[in-house]
Formats: C-alpha cells, structure tokens, sequence
C-alpha cells in the first residue's frame, strides 16, 4: 500500500493586507458609528420621556379621584393664586419633588419659558418640569388642532413643559424637551391625534419639535 503525503500549506496575510483591511474596517466603523450612538443615545431619551409621561400621568388619575374632572379644577391663566393651588394641592401631593422653584426658571434653566405664571420642579429621576395654567379664549375646536389634539372641550388646562434629562444636552424641543396638556382626556402628549409622518416632520422644525411629543412616545 502507498501512503500520500498531505502536504499542508499555511497562508498568511501580509503587512500591506493587513493595513488594508484595518483601514476598511476604520472606514465602515467611522461611518456606522455615528449613527449606532445617536440611535442608542435617542432610545435612553424614549426611555425617558416614558417614565415621566407615566409619572405625570398617574398623579394626574390620582387627583382626579381625589377632586373630579379637571373642568371642576380652579384653573385660571394668569393668576398665581390659582397656579398655587393646582400646583401645591392637586398635583404636587402625587409626585416626588426634590427641587421647586415659584414663578423661576431656577429648577429648569435649560430652555427659556415664556415669563409667566408658573411653578418649575424637579423629580426625583433628574427630569425638570414647568407646570402653567391656560384659559384660551380661542374656540376647542381650532385650538387644540394647531397641537395634534383633537376632541378637546376644555378652554382651561394644564400645560406641562418636560426635560427629560435635566440640565443635559441638546436641551431642544423634540429631542430632549416636550410638552403636555391636561384636558378632560387626562395627560395629552402634543401631537397625540396627528398621523405619523405630520408628527415627524414637526420633530425637525424648532418651532413645532413639541408637536412630535406622541411621535416619540411610540418610536420604540
């Protein structure tokens, strides 16, 4: 019988290959990256807004158990004695504040507010909050629409303001700040009857980033 021989050849890469290829691979993680952590860093902001939508929302369906419909809450834009009330009796009992500041931007100095009358507070998950009353005049029934919401009676309501992340970047509208009413529908994220696609346009514009507060909500 004959034996054969296997003769076993062995490769290998040379230097030039090998820089090659580590290039490539700095290319594609260069050009991956980017997107990677920005779709990573988007998802913890979900994940935040959904935790304070959910906090805001239950201390809202508990001081409505406590005092009725918000239509029976004394709700009056521009006065302080009513912003007092809504905030220290029927909302700030259902949340865990550690920080409030009255009629200041002191608890939520990463975006400018409107001057007007209004309570600022942070919770306890690091999120910054600015409570303000309206009482429009404007007829529901073209208000609300201008802000994704629809089927809205209420010329009175709560208008919640929301960083999610506190004093960290990008501090904008639609990325990291967003903005809630509190109707006879309960808590209303801006945007919440709009489709998607009107809701994701509005997230790119500065003026209308509130508006993609929905859109966010169900991104993920």
């Amino acid at each position: 019988m004959k034996h054969h021989n296997i003769t076993k050849k062995l490769f290998a890469f040379t230097l030039a290959e090998v820089l090659i290829t580590l290039g490539i691979i700095g290319i594609v993680a260069a050009m991956t990256m980017p997107a990677l952590i920005a779709n990573y860093q988007e998802r913890v902001i979900v994940s935040q807004l959904k935790k304070v939508y959910s906090t805001l929302s239950q201390a809202v369906k508990m001081a409505e158990a406590e005092y009725g419909d918000i239509s029976e809450w004394p709700v009056k834009d521009g006065d302080m004695n009513s912003t007092d009330t809504i905030y220290n009796h029927y909302i700030k009992p259902y949340l865990n504040i550690t920080k409030e500041c009255k009629n200041s931007e002191e608890c939520f100095s990463s975006y400018n507010l409107q001057p007007l009358h209004y309570y600022t507070f942070c919770l306890n998950d690091g999120s910054m909050v600015s409570l303000d009353l309206n009482n429009k005049n404007e007829d529901p029934d073209s208000l609300y629409p201008s802000y994704g919401i629809k089927n809205v009676t209420l010329r009175n309501f709560i208008d919640f303001t929301v960083d999610v992340n506190g004093d960290k970047k990008p501090n904008k509208p639609g990325e990291d700040i967003f903005r809630f009413f509190v109707t006879q529908k309960g808590l209303i994220p801006l945007g919440a009857d709009q489709d998607a696609g009107t809701t994701k346009n509005r997230c790119k514009r500065p003026q209308t980033g509130f508006y993609c507060t929905a859109y966010m909500l169900t991104k993920y």
